[in-house]
């Protein structure tokens, strides 16, 4: 995850998550059309505004946080045991699956490609081809996207059960959206679209009382 990546990136990125996403393509059914991509409403629109690389990086990366964390709370729908557990996967998806179409109509309107999940067995979060962001002159290449965990965490939470699922699933959460404040502040900062601005500051503002109740969650399993 970070502000700026390349394409090459994006790629590797693909790879490192197929072991932890195999046989979980139909929990997307409600996230998006048949071909992967996000579903658009009709009434979604793209505020207006001006908008620079940082914005185009920023509501990638947030396109791709969402999508992660609706999977992941819909296989947790049907694996976690805790109740509260439970809860948080059903309020997390519910908070998270609108945003897709939002976002994904701005990088539309801008004439970007849409990380989509892909709906195959490997269901593996991915770029089109012609993705061709280069890191900001200054910034160093990153080596995660937003709330990207590693191969081995990945792999284990798509087969965890039980309490050892509710434990890593709730960690997974955490990651996610710790990543996505550090990701929401260099927004704020280098950012220029408004709506982006927007949501950058909302994430700042709410995620981190939402990690401290996962936090909390966390030592009671």
């Amino acid at each position: 995850m970070g502000a700026a990546r390349n394409v090459v990136h994006k790629g590797a990125y693909s790879a490192v998550a197929v072991a932890a996403l195999i046989g979980i393509a139909t929990l997307l059914a409600g996230c998006g059309g048949g071909n992967g991509t996000p579903a658009q409403p009709a009434d979604v629109t793209v505020p207006a505004g001006k908008h620079n690389a940082q914005d185009v990086e920023f509501t990638e990366e947030m396109v791709e946080h969402n999508l992660e964390v609706v999977a992941m709370s819909r296989l947790a729908a049907k694996k976690a045991t805790n109740a509260q557990v439970k809860s948080l996967a059903a309020k997390i998806k519910a908070a998270h699956a609108p945003k897709v179409a939002e976002l994904s109509a701005w990088l539309k309107a801008w004439g970007e490609p849409v990380p989509t999940m892909d709906p195959t067995p490997h269901m593996t979060p991915h770029m089109s081809p012609h993705m061709t962001h280069s890191p900001s002159p200054g910034t160093p290449t990153a080596s995660h996207s937003p709330g990207m965990m590693d191969e081995h965490e990945l792999s284990d939470l798509r087969h965890a059960s039980g309490k050892q699922f509710d434990k890593m699933y709730v960690e997974a959460m955490i990651h996610q959206y710790s990543e996505a404040v550090d990701e929401a502040k260099i927004e704020q900062a280098k950012g220029l679209y408004p709506s982006a601005k927007k949501l950058a500051a909302e994430i700042v503002t709410n995620y981190p009382a939402e990690i401290v109740k996962m936090q909390a969650l966390l030592k009671k399993l």
